[in-house]
């Protein structure tokens, strides 16, 4: 597709700033959770809040913890997989898996153009559907692009307001939509996506009146509007802010003019003029494509054959020139290495430099400049009258595009000050660039702000409104059915794989079992053959996609059978050793109790005897109940609580458990041992604040074991190594905290957290050198 850009202007009546920020929203009396979606082409983002607390807006995991989801659908077999499942199939399934779905939701044509530009490998009829796909017992499946889009939705919603949207079902009477969900799409969208996208939600089923849709510059303007709400200085006349959004596939910059209401207003509150501008081809992808031409032509020079996008090598390098794009980001130079690369087994290897990648880029920097100028013209503002200058997105790190900024939005001078700091580069980068709005997910939840009721702002698109681009209630009826038939043929077969899988870790539990040292009560003479049969049976079962959820199910109560038949002298004594184990217990934890009573010492602490399902309920009780005292601001029964739900999970720790059970065991701890640090940085700063820092190391040294404690569970925990890191800096340990950061910002490179507090440690040393020069220069003077 070639270069073109949208130019979209829009005025929003009475955006009332403060008001986002202070008043009470305007909620749903249905909605329970308010969702915010970033629908981006390459990675999705999930916010939300509850109707409890709708102003703590907080980004969703998936189902894997990581923050952002592939935009991506596949199928594999009868499975339906969405998301990172889908991400993780494409290079063994290219032609089952759709990626860059929210691209091609558009006309046929646009649809067509964006396939080829993002090098998608998966079936396209020249009708604009998706397909042929293989799927349960048909090989001849088109979708349209809405009915792929719905489950992906369906999943996303799933993340913030629970596995209960995924038993919707259009035209149920019981069924009870009990979200609100804002979804934040590129300014850039057109009628044909919006229709697209009000069919994926008739499909569903979701009330299209709880369904928002507002463009990427709405919903960094709630943001901003939400975090920073206050009213404008006594000097302040206006404030004109510009959003700069670098995204995977487009960029937008919109320019918004905060302003005092008029004097005949009847509503005494800010008021704003907004408008923005995009580029639908300019984003990081772009970079990346500018990036692989100037590899494959060092390819060509060494005689190799050139790589195409459009193929599985082309996806393969893609994800390596993302990476390489991000390190270069930090580092002046980098290695691409792809092993066993080629056809003959060869391996890639380009050394790269940020030199090198800002010549390759420097079109897509003069569109970028160009964009601003536009935007800033459109708007009838000055780059002189602009306040700050707010960066997301994934080019927000790049230094070129730091700097560029910075030449046309220059800091204010200001009789007396110092020269602003120097980036990467050793140019000074400009006082009104700003990072304080979370690059990745700043614009899914400025749309759950929207979502829980912070419109301040006039509503671009009204999703009720929209017809639907499935046309007629027939075509509405076959979607919903063919939609209805693929999620039972999935969630069958996750049934039939789970049983599958819980007969192989019984067969492994019994291998387990007839080689310790009560083998022989096992009669396995007997039992071994059992097993082993059963084994042999098994491996051939499960590559069998006939083997039915019965035929598992038959299968394993059959072996448990005879294993209790047969080994009945072996679960005996283990039950017996199991009841002493519990007497033993009951007795220490009398004697500590009356240990306790004599000491005359009074500390909560829970002895009862529980199942271990019990044991677990209670630590995840006291976990959530943390969470929420937390969030009301009462710091220590937040942590008392965690504490408290620790002692359940210790307590459960010494029972016997199966390798699943201590999994989930671990998850738990993972996450409360996290929480605990969190709670314990935000302790000490306030007992460094009242009672001076020597009181405080103290509470530090519970952040370090806290997350210490974490990192023996995750050692590539990114929340644990930035909390460490915190907590060391404060306990005089930089060196420490620099090394912990660094190998954080390895696994998370655009972590905007990290970034700040990377930069933040670097000014520090580098104001420890300085200090260290001025001492020995006076004593060598």
């Amino acid at each position: 597709a070639g270069h073109f850009q949208l130019s979209i202007r829009t005025r929003f009546a009475r955006f009332n700033f403060a008001c986002l920020a202070h008043t009470s929203p305007r909620v749903s009396t249905m909605a329970e959770k308010f969702v915010g979606i970033d629908l981006s082409v390459c990675n999705t983002v999930v916010s939300c809040s509850s109707k409890d607390e709708p102003s703590a807006v907080v980004v969703a995991v998936n189902d894997v913890s990581n923050r952002s989801t592939p935009a991506a659908v596949g199928f594999d077999g009868k499975m339906r997989l969405v998301g990172e499942s889908a991400e993780t199939r494409i290079s063994q399934l290219p032609k089952q898996v759709v990626n860059a779905l929210p691209a091609i939701l558009g006309s046929t044509e646009a649809a067509r153009a964006n396939y080829a530009r993002f090098g998608c490998l998966w079936n396209f009829t020249e009708d604009g559907r998706i397909g042929p796909m293989s799927f349960g017992v048909r090989d001849d499946l088109t979708l349209h692009p809405s009915s792929v889009l719905a489950p992906l939705l369906q999943t996303l919603v799933s993340y913030a307001a629970g596995d209960a949207v995924m038993g919707l079902k259009p035209g149920d009477e019981g069924s009870v939509q009990n979200f609100e969900l804002a979804i934040s799409t590129p300014d850039g969208w057109s009628d044909a996506e919006l229709s697209a996208l009000r069919g994926a939600i008739d499909i569903l089923g979701w009330k299209p009146e709880m369904t928002h849709v507002l463009p990427y510059s709405a919903a960094l303007a709630t943001g901003y509007a939400a975090r920073f709400g206050q009213k404008l200085g006594a000097d302040e006349e206006k404030r004109v802010v510009v959003f700069v959004d670098i995204g995977y596939s487009q960029t937008s910059i919109s320019v918004a003019k905060f302003m005092p209401p008029a004097a005949d207003a009847e509503n005494k509150e800010l008021a704003v003029d907004a408008s923005s501008c995009s580029d639908e081809t300019l984003g990081t992808h772009a970079f990346c494509a500018s990036l692989l031409q100037h590899v494959n032509k060092q390819i060509e020079g060494k005689g190799q054959e050139v790589v195409k996008l459009a193929s599985k090598r082309g996806a393969r390098l893609l994800t390596a020139l993302q990476k390489s794009v991000k390190e270069l980001s930090m580092l002046k130079d980098t290695t691409l290495g792809l092993e066993c690369f080629f056809s003959d087994e060869g391996d890639l290897k380009v050394e790269l430099n940020r030199g090198q990648f800002e010549e390759v880029i420097k079109p897509n920097m003069d569109a970028l400049v160009a964009l601003v100028q536009r935007a800033l013209t459109e708007a009838g503002v000055t780059a002189e009258e602009v306040h700050s200058v707010e960066l997301v997105g994934g080019g927000m790190r790049i230094p070129r595009v730091q700097t560029l900024l910075s030449e046309i939005f220059p800091s204010p001078k200001e009789e007396g000050e110092e020269e602003a700091a120097a980036d990467s580069t050793g140019k000074a980068v400009s006082k009104r660039l700003r990072f304080s709005l979370d690059g990745a997910s700043a614009v899914a939840s400025g749309a759950a702000h929207y979502a829980a009721g912070r419109r301040g702002l006039k509503a671009k698109w009204d999703l009720s409104a929209q017809t639907s681009a499935l046309g007629d209630d027939k075509a509405l009826a076959e979607c919903r059915e063919v939609e209805a038939w693929m999620a039972k043929v999935n969630s069958e077969e996750q049934l039939r794989l789970a049983k599958g899988n819980e007969l192989e870790s019984y067969i492994f539990q019994v291998r387990n079992m007839l080689s310790g040292p009560d083998r022989a009560l096992l009669k396995p003479e007997t039992t071994e053959p059992l097993v082993e049969e059963a084994s042999r049976w098994f491996e051939d079962a499960h590559y069998d996609e006939t083997t039915t959820l019965q035929v598992y199910e038959e299968r394993l109560a059959g072996l448990r059978s005879a294993l209790e038949e047969h080994g009945a002298a072996y679960y005996e004594k283990k039950a017996k050793e199991h009841d002493a184990k519990e007497k033993m217990l009951d007795a220490a934890a009398a004697a500590e109790r009356q240990r306790r009573q004599d000491a005359g010492m009074d500390v909560d602490k829970d002895d009862r005897k529980m199942a271990k399902s019990e044991r677990m309920k209670m630590a995840t009780k006291n976990k959530e109940e943390g969470n929420s005292v937390f969030k009301a601001g009462n710091l220590e029964d937040a942590a008392a609580r965690y504490q408290r739900a620790l002692q359940h999970i210790n307590k459960f720790y010494m029972l016997d458990l199966s390798p699943d059970e201590k999994a989930e065991a671990d998850a738990v701890t993972l996450s409360i041992q996290l929480n605990l640090a969190n709670v314990f940085l935000k302790i000490a700063a306030t007992v460094e604040k009242d009672q001076g820092k020597e009181k405080a190391e103290e509470v530090y040294k519970k952040v370090k074991f806290a997350t210490e404690e974490a990192l023996k569970i995750d050692a590539d925990n990114v929340k644990a190594k930035f909390r460490k890191a915190s907590a060391m800096e404060k306990l005089g340990d930089l060196d420490g905290a620099v090394k912990e950061v660094k190998s954080a910002l390895k696994m998370d490179p655009e972590n905007a957290d990290l970034v700040k507090l990377k930069e933040k440690f670097d000014k520090l040393q580098a104001a420890q050198t300085a200090k260290a020069k001025k001492i020995y220069g006076k004593m060598f003077g």
